[in-house]
């Protein structure tokens, strides 16, 4: 090859090297925006993701203490039920002394009829202890009804309190959230 053969393919050398080295240094360029970008993304999305489980967590919570005001109003229920069976119970055995008074007046009333007066002591005594008897199951009665529509008060402002309750603690979950 001749000097100036060999000066012709220098400087093609050159001019290849140089506009390679343009190609490469761009390429690296654009690798490196491409990285920054990609950074980026992963930062924003891994963001979002913190933000979505602090949602997450303060759902949770707010479904908790919904669940928590339910169970509440329920047990509430269960006393207004067992109020309710109690009251039954009394007014049933009102009933069943108030029919026993009953017989022992039909007694009262044959003995009369018939001119037995020990009966008539007897039936007396009777209607002394049943009245008695009936005063004690009415003030029974009249207590469990109370206790019954006190529970039930309860029970109902309980269960209306709920979503409020729901809202406020969703509110300061939100504001805790906020800061």
């Amino acid at each position: 090859m001749t000097e100036r053969d060999q000066g012709g393919a220098q400087r093609l050398t050159r001019a290849f090297e140089e506009s390679h080295r343009a190609v490469i240094g761009n390429a690296v360029e654009a690798q490196r925006r491409n990285f920054e970008l990609a950074q980026g993304w992963v930062e924003g999305m891994t963001g979002v993701m913190e933000s979505q489980a602090e949602a997450n967590r303060a759902m949770t919570k707010a479904m908790q203490s919904y669940v928590k005001v339910v169970d509440e109003a329920l047990r509430g229920q269960e006393r207004t039920n067992r109020a309710l069976a109690e009251s039954m119970e009394s007014y049933r055995e009102t009933i069943e002394k108030f029919s026993e008074l009953q017989e022992k007046n039909t007694e009262l009333t044959r003995g009369f009829f018939e001119g037995v007066t020990g009966e008539l002591k007897e039936g007396a005594k009777s209607s002394q202890a049943m009245t008695r008897d009936l005063t004690e199951g009415s003030r029974k009665q009249m207590e469990a009804f109370q206790q019954m529509i006190g529970s039930a008060a309860e029970s109902y402002t309980n269960l209306m309190n709920a979503p409020y309750e729901l809202y406020r603690k969703n509110l300061e979950a939100m504001k805790k959230m906020g800061e």
